[in-house]
Parts: C-alpha cells; sequence; structure tokens
C-alpha cells in the first residue's frame, strides 16, 4: 500500500475533523435541543460551526454549517430549507471572518474577540436570515419573530463564547488543531515571514518567548555585535571574511536582504538554502503562534528570522556570528543574546526618530543598549562620533567596565575607486568594498579582529576580498552607473564625498526613490551639484515607498525638478540614454527591481 504524502495525512486529518464537528451541531442540534416554549429554544448546534469558523477559518466554518443542516435534516425527516441551510453558512463564515478581522487588534483579550465573533455570526445567520426561513412555521410578524430570536440566542451566546474561549486556550486542542491546519497555512505563515514589515514594534518579549520554546540556541553561540546607524553591513562584510580566512566557520546575520530573503542568513558566504528556510519555518510556526496566543501579539517578521537564523547557526556549529541588528539596539531582537565576544558601534546619525528618539544623544543611548557586561574581549570599537553621542556610548561602556577602542583610520590612496589606509600597527590594507567611506568601516573590522586576536595577514586579505552589493557598487563602465544604499542624510554625505573623489565631472544624473518616512531634504540638496537632472522613480510593493510622482512633487518644494518614471526600467533606460555619469539612490530596497529589471532584459 502506497504511503499517504504529509499534506494527504493533513487533509485527511482536516476531513475527519470536519465530519466530526458536523456530526457534533447534528447531535446537539436534532436530538439534545430543548423546547421551553412556541419560539424559545436551547440548543448548541451552532456552537460547533462556529469553532470550526474561528478555529480553522471562515471556508470550514461555512462548510461545516451546511453540512450538519442537509444532513441533520436527511436523518431526521425534516425538509430542506435553503434558507435555514443558507443561515447556517453565514453563522460559520462570519464569525471566521469577524475572529480574524480581530486578531489584528492585538489588545483585544481572547475572550471578547471570541464573544464579538459569537454575537455577530448569531445577528447575521440565527437572527436575520434563518428567520426569514423559519416565518412560514410562526403565526407572528418577521420583526416580533427576530426580536424572540435575538432574546433566545443572546441568552445561548454567553456559554457559547465561554465553552469557546476555553476550547481556543486548550492547549491540547491548540496541539490538534495545530496538526490539521498547519500544512494549509505553511504557505501563508512562510509568506508573512518573508514579506515586508511595514511597522516595526520594538522589544525582547516575543523574541525571548519563541527562543524559549526552540531550546535557546543562542546561548550557545559566540557573537560579534554590531549597530550603528551607517555602515553596518560592511562592517559585517569586512569581520566576516577575517574570520573565514582564518579558518573559522562564520555565520552572519543581516537586513535587510536585497534579492533574496536567504541572504539574511549565511556561513561562509555561502546564503541558507531554500529547503532549511523552509524547515526551520515549519518548526517555527506553531511556536509562533503559541506565542501569540498567550502573549496576544504574534512575533514580527524581523523577529521570526532572527530566531531562524539562531537555529540555523548553533545546528551548523558556528564557531562565531557576526550579528547585524536591526534597529536601534537595545530592544532590537539581536539583543536577546546574553554575551558576546566584542561589540562594535558604527558612526550615528539622526534615523528611526519615531523609535529610538530625537536627539542624537537619544540614539546612541538605543545602539549602545547592545553593550553587555558578559563580553568576552571587555571592548567596544567605535569611531569617533558628535560628543553627544560619544558621552551616551561612553557612558554605557563605563557603567559595564566595558573599555572603548576608538577606531582612528588614515587614509592612504586610491585604487580605482578602492580605498587604501593604515590604522594602528596594520599599514596599506586594500579595502574590496568600494567607496572613500568605506576606510571608517574596514577599519572598525580590522580593529576589532585585531583585539579578537586574528592574526594580520587574515585581516589583510578578508578585507580586501570583501564584497557588499548596493554600497557604491559600479553596475555599468561607459556611461558610469553607480549604485548606492544610501538612504539617510549621513549615508547621502558619504555617497557625495566618494562621487567628487573618483569622478572629476559636474554632470550627472541621480535616480532617486525613497520611504515616504523619510525626510528627503538634506539628502536631495546635497546630491544636487553641478549640472544635475534628477529622475524620481519607486520602490515596487512596498507600503512605505514614496510614488515617483509625489517624490517630484515633494522635490518642488525645495526647489529642485526632474522627471517622475514610476518603473525602474524605465527610469534607468532614460538615465543611461544621457551618457553621463548616473547615481541611483535613496533606497536599498530599490536594488531587487532593479536587478529584475535587468533580468527580464537580459531574457529577450
Amino acid at each position: 500500500m502506497q504511503k499517504l504524502n504529509s499534506k494527504s495525512v493533513f487533509a485527511l486529518r482536516l476531513c475527519v475533523a470536519l465530519a466530526m464537528l458536523s456530526a457534533i451541531s447534528i447531535i446537539c442540534g436534532k436530538y439534545l435541543a430543548i423546547n421551553l416554549g412556541e419560539v424559545l429554544r436551547i440548543s448548541f448546534e451552532n456552537l460547533p460551526i462556529i469553532f470550526a469558523g474561528i478555529a480553522l477559518g471562515p471556508a470550514c466554518g461555512a462548510l461545516v454549517g451546511v453540512v450538519a443542516d442537509l444532513v441533520g435534516c436527511v436523518l431526521v425527516g425534516y425538509a430542506i430549507n435553503p434558507i435555514v441551510t443558507l443561515g447556517a453558512a453565514i453563522i460559520g463564515t462570519v464569525s471566521g471572518a469577524v475572529f480574524l478581522l480581530l486578531k489584528r487588534i492585538k489588545a483585544l483579550p481572547l475572550g471578547l474577540k471570541v464573544t464579538f465573533s459569537v454575537a455577530v455570526s448569531h445577528i447575521f445567520g440565527s437572527v436575520i436570515v434563518k428567520t426569514f426561513g423559519l416565518a412560514v412555521f410562526y403565526d407572528m410578524p418577521v420583526f416580533i419573530l427576530m426580536l424572540w430570536r435575538l432574546l433566545n440566542y443572546t441568552v445561548i451566546a454567553i456559554p457559547e463564547s465561554i465553552l469557546l474561549w476555553v476550547l481556543m486556550r486548550n492547549s491540547a486542542i491548540q496541539k490538534s488543531l495545530r496538526s490539521i491546519s498547519h500544512p494549509l497555512k505553511s504557505k501563508s505563515f512562510v509568506a508573512f515571514a518573508n514579506s515586508f514589515q511595514a511597522v516595526t514594534v520594538p522589544g525582547l518579549e516575543r523574541i525571548s518567548a519563541l527562543c524559549q520554546r526552540l531550546g535557546n540556541p543562542q546561548d550557545k553561540l559566540k557573537f560579534i555585535h554590531i549597530a550603528g546607524t551607517n555602515g553596518k553591513g560592511s562592517v559585517c562584510a569586512n569581520l566576516a571574511c577575517i574570520l573565514e580566512d582564518a579558518g573559522f566557520k562564520t555565520g552572519k546575520y543581516i537586513s535587510p536582504n536585497l534579492v533574496r530573503v536567504n541572504e539574511r542568513i549565511s556561513i561562509n558566504g555561502e546564503c541558507i538554502s531554500d529547503s532549511d528556510i523552509e524547515s526551520i519555518l515549519t518548526e517555527i510556526e506553531p511556536l509562533a503562534k503559541d506565542v501569540e496566543r498567550d502573549l496576544g501579539i504574534a512575533p514580527t517578521q524581523f523577529e521570526i528570522w532572527t530566531a531562524a537564523a539562531f537555529v540555523y547557526f548553533e545546528r551548523q556549529g558556528c564557531d562565531y556570528v557576526v550579528l547585524e541588528v536591526g534597529l536601534g539596539g537595545e530592544f532590537d531582537a539581536t539583543n536577546l543574546i546574553k554575551s558576546n565576544e566584542i561589540t562594535v558601534i558604527t558612526r550615528l546619525g539622526l534615523d528611526h526618530t519615531q523609535y529610538l528618539g530625537n536627539t542624537i544623544s537619544e540614539i546612541a543611548r538605543a545602539k549602545a543598549g547592545i553593550l553587555k557586561k558578559a563580553c568576552a574581549s571587555g571592548y567596544t570599537v567605535t569611531v569617533e562620533q558628535e560628543p553627544e553621542a560619544f558621552a551616551a556610548i561612553k557612558e554605557r561602556a563605563d557603567s559595564l567596565g566595558i573599555k572603548l577602542a576608538l577606531s582612528t583610520p588614515e587614509p592612504k590612496g586610491a585604487d580605482g575607486i578602492c580605498e587604501r589606509f593604515s590604522t594602528k600597527d596594520l599599514d596599506n590594507i586594500l579595502c574590496g568594498i568600494p567607496g572613500y567611506h568605506q576606510i571608517e568601516n574596514a577599519s572598525l573590522a580590522a580593529t576589532a579582529a585585531a583585539i579578537l586576536g586574528i592574526g594580520k595577514e587574515y585581516i589583510y586579505s578578508g578585507i580586501a576580498r570583501a564584497k557588499n552589493p548596493a554600497r557604491f557598487e559600479l553596475i555599468n563602465t561607459f556611461p558610469p552607473v553607480i549604485y548606492d544604499g544610501g538612504h539617510n542624510e549621513n549615508g547621502i554625505e558619504a555617497l557625495v564625498k566618494s562621487l567628487k573623489r573618483y569622478y572629476d565631472t559636474d554632470s550627472k544624473t541621480v535616480v532617486f526613490a525613497c520611504m515616504a518616512d523619510k525626510d528627503i531634504e538634506p539628502s536631495l540638496k546635497m546630491l544636487n551639484y553641478g549640472n544635475t537632472e534628477f529622475v524620481f522613480t519607486e520602490v515596487k510593493n512596498n507600503p512605505r515607498a514614496m510614488n515617483a510622482s509625489d517624490l517630484k512633487e515633494k522635490a518642488l518644494e525645495y526647489g529642485i525638478s526632474g522627471t517622475a518614471l514610476a518603473d525602474i526600467g524605465d527610469a534607468y533606460e532614460y538615465a543611461l540614454s544621457r551618457g553621463v555619469l548616473t547615481v541611483i539612490c535613496g533606497s536599498l530596497y530599490l536594488y531587487k527591481d532593479l536587478q529584475e529589471y535587468f533580468e527580464k532584459k537580459k531574457g529577450e
């Protein structure tokens, strides 16, 4: 006999569950109901229907309602009433739909969500629709009959809500539901985990609860933790290459990804496979649902990916993990770790002020939250920050007994668009990542590696071969086209310095896209030097993105005119046709759209 595959097994379990719920509804409605008069009736036939809608979804609720009514009528010899059957289907559909909507209100307790779902489903299904189907049996106006049925189901809704609340909180029942619905929801869970998160939710409660259920894999790893406003990804790239060259199995966790989500989790330069992602997310899904049930709020996409990274790195036996902070520091999901080998804080600027604070000192305090007393090296590496920022970092370091190592690189000239520098007893290091500002990022990595005792030869070789796409990346030579992910004032300032250093021209085209929550005035004004033509475009399928026409209008407020071309392919070809230096910047998210355009063009 051929063994059923997993999807068939789960589908069979679901069919059995729906059949059981239909049978319970029939028994409650046709055999156990108590009539208290001509209109009043105590029956819990709708309880299994509502349970199916809430626990398994509106479609399952509707199916149980229809099957229970039709089969029940046949079994007891009642004539089938299509309107009553429709009412049963509406009860299942509405209860499930209302519950799904209320799940988005994280602050609303489970009991109220269940009660509202029960109440609304009874109003529409039991009171309004079914009344018209039953009106032929009662010698009274429809409106009066509705009032009686409203009274009837108001009373019934109370014990129904209590029973459903108990059922929805029962761990054994929840486990059974996961075994039924898991494969049907895996795709949507993976889509959720891989989707763009429009709103960040700081805090460590959810990631802590999730990782605890996974056995706290982060406690078995050694971390190099990196926070900052600009340059985190480049520091990560440099450090990972240094550690790999030194012979260590090195995990790297970064965000956001440019083209594929797999880029976020890698070991020795190799991204996590699709099958490993699917396996780990499949394991995490039911645990994430447990966290949502217990805390009233689901783990965010970033928290799910952070937990997945910890699991993957621990199971693959990584010697070191280079860990990039997502946003902020103190309340970022990556800060769940209890200890680290060393911390790095890159250059700080005003960014994500809605989450981190309105001043540079407040942002610095948030970033310095990654510093820990349990630091193996006892060091934090940083650069010469603004005085307020440096004071906040030093205050945190002093309170924990952590030493500050200041990275002060000395430029040694350029090889093309890549720089050489010296720092402390390391001389003439060649950067593999282009751009003048990469001196600072590479120096941070070199300083941290030296403190960890990594040999000089590995520092030289690692930094020389490091790559970080979309950071002053030359994507076309004639005419030159630079893609840079600079998306805030500091990032654009660094970009402009590199442009003026490597390209002796006053003529350029700037293709610009951005998120709607960004203050773009300083960036646009810095880019608007010499003979500059702006082309405004937009990031596809991103709820935060500003559309091209709005961006054009916004730029006009600052005295900057340009052309709006929503499609990045059109914007790129237009810029290329001008035959001058082209700079594409404003958002890292635009990189994926551009790569997709190149792939499409290659296939034509």
